[in-house]
């Protein structure tokens, strides 16, 4: 049993992080891990691709271990989580960081960032469908090697209860600020960069996923391309992935670096958001931290966090898409800017008390097993 002055030991599993929105909130958390003041992190297991296979603990003591996947991705995947979960078994508790519980022997919890987790509201057959229903067995298989899950937000804690009852109770909820990177950087932006009256410059920075709606943009023809309020839209996909390839003020520049985003958003106008699906929705606390203008879709995650400051669309209609660029572009040349400090009001300001608060809950169930 631990000692009242004694720190627990717990150990981080992130072998399946390789995605950029979960990448880029690892890249903030893991250091704020290692600083917790009331734990000390015994070990942790990384991917053996992306950016954090390489990662470096800050505290050179902690040992690493890359998990090498021999198999295609999916199927190495659920080998681990189900027959091989037992490598991970141990008395120090485990925080796994990638979504789906491990099938081990150990004090566990689960950070869950997609909402792929959920049920459908329809099932459409296609690789990416049948790969989220396998991760949905996964989950409802292991969720029981659990004693606790870790969200972003209300919204996805009832819709996790509502498609997995049994969780309920055991699901905590813990918003995270911006990225280190921005969040150092205290930019501000109270208007904009160039005369009130001309056209918008917009930024859309997301990878080239089905949910995050990039095809929406396809209607759009070099015909009608004038019609819109726009002199530029960034698109951080590649321009072989390019929605819209006729049309001249689609800009697909790839993958930003942190330095290159924090340009992006001193420069630009507004942000773009088109996804039809988010646990969170990172880009949009960007947005609002730096004081930038938000048009994304009018559904419940939006909605939340962006309260009545956003301009809103239908994600399903290219019109609806247009009017919100339009009334936005209206808006801003009659002098508005949005105010969000309401919304930011209830957002964390630092990293550090995240992983205080998620190494709290990891290590309260160790307190309640010795």
């Amino acid at each position: 049993m631990a000692k009242n002055n004694e720190q627990i030991a717990v150990r981080l599993h992130l072998t399946n992080v390789a995605g950029a929105g979960a990448t880029q909130l690892l890249q903030s958390l893991l250091p704020a891990l290692e600083q917790c003041c009331h734990a000390t992190i015994a070990e942790i297991y990384l991917p053996d691709r992306g950016a954090l296979a390489n990662y470096l603990p800050r505290n050179t003591s902690i040992p690493v271990a890359r998990y090498r996947r021999w198999l295609p991705n999916a199927l190495s995947r659920l080998l681990e989580c189900t027959l091989f979960g037992r490598r991970f078994d141990g008395e120090e508790p485990l925080l796994v960081l990638g979504d789906l519980p491990l099938r081990c022997n150990a004090p566990q919890t689960v950070f869950v960032q997609t909402p792929h987790l959920l049920r459908p509201a329809q099932f459409r057959w296609s690789i990416a469908s049948i790969k989220f229903a396998i991760s949905r067995m996964i989950f409802r298989l292991n969720m029981r090697y659990a004693s606790a899950f870790i969200v972003q937000t209300k919204l996805m804690k009832d819709a996790l209860i509502a498609t997995y009852p049994a969780v309920s109770g055991k699901v905590h909820v813990i918003s995270q600020p911006v990225p280190a990177w921005l969040l150092v950087q205290k930019l501000v932006r109270t208007r904009r960069e160039v005369s009130t009256g001309a056209r918008l410059s917009l930024i859309y920075p997301a990878a080239s996923y089905p949910h995050k709606n990039h095809k929406l943009l396809s209607a759009i023809t070099r015909a009608n391309a004038d019609t819109w309020p726009v002199q530029r839209l960034v698109l951080t996909v590649g321009n072989d992935l390019n929605p819209a390839p006729t049309v001249p003020w689609v800009d697909c520049v790839g993958f930003l670096s942190a330095q290159k985003m924090i340009h992006a958003y001193s420069h630009v106008d507004a942000l773009l958001f088109l996804s039809r699906d988010e646990s969170y929705g990172f880009p949009l606390v960007e947005a609002m931290f730096v004081g930038l203008p938000i048009i994304c879709p009018d559904l419940p995650y939006a909605r939340i966090l962006c309260g009545d400051q956003a301009v809103y669309f239908d994600p399903n209609s290219l019109i609806s898409l247009k009017t919100a660029v339009a009334a936005l572009h209206n808006k801003i040349i009659n002098g508005w800017w949005p105010d969000w400090s309401g919304q930011m009001s209830v957002i964390p300001t630092d990293w550090e008390s995240v992983g205080n608060d998620m190494l709290a809950i990891a290590t309260k169930l160790k307190h309640k097993e010795v």
